[in-house]
């Protein structure tokens, strides 16, 4: 039982234990979280820190170890095929059997790595007439061999077992125009160590490393090279060597996983450090308060009949003071009444003893006896006076041009084409769409343009005059507004911004119901506005900032085992303050390059798809041997990269790395992207084990795919990114950019290296040629009516686009501007060119201004 102190004048009591019960449920409180954190830390995320890394390390290993084995393979192929071609080969195919032998040690003597050369002479009868040879084949393998060189096909190795014994060979044909008739085929054994010694190139002390050849279903294992243990096999990864029948499997030893073991002493000691620091606040506190409360008691006590200021420690003990003075103050009020016979009553001389003074204590004060400050109107004037009143407009149709009514959003020149009054006309058809769809709220958001103020002002009264709510998230990317119709409870915004275009334009891009905006909507908010029949109300209208929401949804989901440096491009526009913070925050070192917000673009252009917008970063990277830079469009939702020697990654390449890391988590995801990436990206996508979905260019038709296919990652040629692994599924290029330093900084190579590791092949950045705005969509479907390819396979999903064998060229009409677009790609420079020659042959048919460049 604790112990009570009991004051018998006054009949107060109290707890002595109660303050030490607060500050011991408050060392439970704080202490029990930094616990469970730090257990969390030492046995679960430091285990997945651990996993992640062993397995890249392992994946590192074997798929460099592949390459090798491919390079060699393919090293061979290349000199039998020089030996094939010179003088050397010419010679076997004029050479009888006796003659052919001298031929044949020469040819060892060029390939230390065979044991064994043969030429096999063949007539008209081919492969049949090896049967009376001198040079019999051991089995039907190398039979197959001859056979499938003789046919054409590229020299693969090929390992069997023959006589007890394994034998790898490869076989080149020879033969020559000026001798038809004649063919030799040279058949190359390696020697028997040559395998083991190509695997021991790697460590042996890493795992081990086993060869199979898999022309059976479960293949044939060739050699074994290293060793591992049963703690190796949850790793264990095989690779496919290119250009062979071979894979290699590689499974990790006790050593190579032991040193991404995760010490936790250090964090055991910050743990120490931490509750070591919690419990001397704790003491420090148990050893302060109760004299704290001792001494603001006595400061009430005595300063209870004073009019001066009295000064607390603690706050919370402010309206007791103050009710206490009410008291004793109405106390005096009633000190001079009149007594039963209407005299007045003449006060007594007040006593000097404390027991008769207690009429003086605050207990029976009433009123204040110090002014007490007026309570702030916290009110919004502007809520309360803003005048959402609009007037009837007549001949509507002269204020909302058809040509600002985009596929996905509404753009144009923003004196010229968005006005207070279309503007006004827009935003009341919005509205009135708003609430046929039960939309009762709305997010605006506007960029950094000088114009997008006023359209953001006249759009937030002509929403609030049709009875719907807004919310005001100020100046913010686009990025940000769709993240916001996530989070505030509310799945519907419009986002005031000219995007990627120059400082004089700017336009809407619209969310209704968390669904992207298309053709269809922007039509029929056009047909609303034409017909005036609006609904009425009077909405109200509040602030919010999603801001640091955003950041810390990205911060927690977004781990960097090792900092990179990172130039950051915002080109004046509407990431200037939020991308920098984002990467310092993840522990990056970041330069910033034009992260001064103004909407006038002084710098460079805000497109961030044109090449030569991007040449001021890659020259700061590289003068600040960055890792990496990266750069955003106007309002954010594009991003483009930079490598570390200053090459600039196209957005299909871009993607070809996320799907790396996506897809293999996630095998038989969808992947979307546009008509004009490469067809590389397709084929990767394949190769990792999902599936390729093609869609229209536009970024909203790109998040509609998204949506339609349940996608987790999707990507459009100009900058759009779509994540819908660990993220939303919009476009954001803040987030797209910290997704690929994610990827980089859990690797071992460079960007640039990464970036060569890619397939490659020879095409064109994005080529725009400018024509009539009323015109290009009628120009793009006169060049598919007159198509003519007989080569190619048409497809008319977005404009016309030709898939040839080799390669592939796109035209389509832009929906973001006056101007076509174009792309081409192929297997090499020279069948580029043809296949663009072939496209200006045709545009030329239909205008004389749609040329290509050379």
């Amino acid at each position: 039982m604790a112990k009570r102190i009991k004051n018998t004048a006054a009949g107060v009591i109290a707890s002595k234990a109660t303050l030490y019960r607060i500050l011991l449920i408050a060392v439970l409180v704080i202490t029990l979280p930094v616990l469970l954190g730090f257990a969390y830390l030492a046995l679960l995320r430091d285990a997945g820190l651990q996993d992640r890394h062993t397995r890249a390390a392992v994946n590192i290993i074997a798929s460099e170890q592949a390459r090798a084995l491919a390079q060699v393979a393919g090293d061979l192929r290349m000199r039998l095929q020089q030996v094939a071609d010179s003088a050397l080969g010419q010679q076997l195919l004029l050479a009888d059997d006796a003659a052919a032998e001298p031929l044949e040690r020469q040819i060892l003597r060029l390939f230390p790595e065979f044991s064994e050369v043969r030429a096999l002479l063949l007539s008209d009868l081919g492969t049949a007439s090896l049967s009376g040879s001198s040079h019999q084949l051991r089995n039907h393998i190398e039979l197959d061999l001859v056979r499938r060189a003789t046919a054409g096909d590229p020299s693969q190795p090929e390992t069997y077992r023959a006589d007890g014994q394994i034998y790898t060979s490869m076989a080149q044909l020879v033969r020559s125009e000026e001798s038809p008739g004649r063919q030799t085929v040279i058949l190359g054994t390696f020697d028997n160590t040559l395998i083991p010694r190509w695997l021991e190139l790697a460590d042996p002390a890493n795992g081990q490393v086993t060869l199979t050849q898999n022309h059976v279903q479960n293949g044939v294992e060739l050699i074994t090279v290293g060793s591992a243990n049963a703690a190796g096999e949850r790793y264990r990864v095989a690779y496919t060597v290119p250009d062979t029948s071979w894979q290699l499997e590689f499974t990790p030893s006790d050593a190579l996983i032991a040193q991404f073991q995760v010490n936790r002493l250090p964090l055991l000691l910050i743990l120490a450090v931490i509750l070591l620091g919690l419990a001397g606040g704790l003491l420090l506190l148990l050893s302060r308060i109760p004299g704290l409360l001792a001494s603001d008691v006595a400061q009430i006590i005595r300063g209870a009949g004073l009019r001066g200021q009295v000064q607390l420690h603690l706050p919370h003990l402010v309206p007791l003071g103050e009710h206490l003075r009410k008291l004793l103050t109405e106390h005096r009020g009633h000190s001079a009444v009149d007594d039963e016979d209407g005299e007045a009553a003449v006060p007594e001389e007040p006593r000097s003893s404390q027991a008769d003074n207690h009429l003086m204590h605050p207990l029976f004060q009433r009123t204040p006896l110090v002014e007490e400050d007026p309570v702030e109107d916290t009110r919004d004037d502007d809520l309360d006076t803003l005048d959402v009143t609009q007037e009837p407009v007549l001949n509507a149709g002269e204020f909302l041009p058809a040509q600002i009514f985009r596929a996905y959003d509404i753009r144009g020149n923003a004196e010229r084409d968005l006005g207070d009054t279309t503007v006004s006309l827009i935003g009341r058809a919005l509205g009135t769409i708003a609430a046929e769809n039960g939309e009762n709220t709305l997010i605006v958001g506007a960029d950094g343009r000088t114009s997008s103020p006023r359209i953001k002002s006249a759009l937030i009264k002509a929403l609030l005059s049709t009875g719907r709510d807004v919310i005001d998230i100020g100046v913010v990317p686009t990025p940000l507004l769709y993240y916001a119709t996530r989070t505030l409870q509310t799945r519907s915004g419009v986002m005031i911004t000219g995007s990627h275009n120059p400082a004089a334009a700017n336009g809407l891009k619209i969310v209704l119901k968390n669904a992207p905006s298309a053709a269809g909507l922007m039509q029929r908010i056009r047909d609303t506005a034409l017909g005036g029949d609006f609904r009425e109300g009077r909405g109200t209208l509040s602030k919010a900032d999603p801001l640091p929401a955003y950041l810390e949804e990205i911060i927690s989901d977004i781990t960097l085992p090792a900092p990179l440096k990172v130039v950051v491009d915002a080109g004046n526009g509407a990431t200037s303050d939020i991308a920098p913070q984002l990467f310092a925050e993840l522990g990056c070192d970041v330069m910033q390059l034009y992260c001064e917000m103004d909407g006038r673009f002084p710098n460079r252009s805000p497109d961030t798809s044109r090449e030569e917008n991007l040449a001021d970063l890659a020259a700061a990277v590289r003068h600040n041997r960055a890792d990496l830079g990266v750069a955003f469009d106007g309002d954010g939702d594009r991003v483009a990269v930079v490598t570390g020697s200053g090459r600039i990654l196209r957005t299909d390449q871009l993607m070809m790395l996320y799907v790396e890391d996506v897809v293999s988590r996630n095998p038989g995801t969808d992947v979307v992207f546009d008509v004009k990436c490469s067809r590389n990206l397709g084929q990767l996508i394949v190769e990792h084990g999902g599936r390729p979905v093609l869609s229209k260019t536009g970024h909203a038709f790109m998040r509609e795919k998204m949506v339609e296919t349940n996608a987790l990652l999707g990507g459009e040629f100009s900058g759009h990114i779509f994540f819908g692994e660990r993220w939303h599924g919009f476009d954001d290029g803040m987030y797209a950019a910290v997704r690929l330093a994610e990827i980089l900084s859990n690797q071992n190579q460079t960007l640039d290296e990464l970036l060569d590791a890619l397939p490659q092949s020879a095409n064109t950045p994005e080529i725009l040629i400018p024509v009539p705005d009323a015109d290009k969509f009628a120009l793009v479907q006169q060049l598919i009516d007159g198509a003519y390819f007989p080569e190619g396979k048409v497809n008319t999903l977005d404009g016309l686009r030709v898939d040839f064998n080799d390669g592939w060229g796109l035209v389509r009409a832009s929906n973001t501007s006056a101007a076509l677009t174009a792309r081409f790609e192929a297997s090499t420079a020279e069948r580029l060119r043809a296949i663009m020659a072939d496209f200006r042959d045709q545009m030329a048919v239909v205008s004389p201004q749609l040329t290509l460049p050379e």
